[in-house]
């Protein structure tokens, strides 16, 4: 059985090869519009798996795109 650092790997490399796909078919131009919405949508979400698992495993650059939670108001701050 592999490990999980193989299995990770294997995972990253589908991951890589699902995100070149979904490229060639977001700006191919004979992609129908009625496809176009869900292709970006997909794209986008397999980007931000590629970023966070590379910035979980320290490989690249963790998303900039992070949630986070808002402090209370606090007029007196202003």
């Amino acid at each position: 059985m592999a490990d999980d650092t193989t299995t990770g790997d294997e995972y990253l490399t589908l991951l890589r090869r699902t995100l070149k796909r979904l490229e060639q078919a977001v700006f191919d131009l004979d992609t129908p519009p009625r496809d176009l919405a869900a292709l970006s949508r997909r794209l986008l979400e397999v980007s931000r798996e590629i970023e966070r698992l590379e910035g979980r495993d320290g490989e690249g650059k963790p998303s900039v795109a992070v949630e986070v939670e808002d402090a209370e108001f606090d007029e007196e701050a202003v």
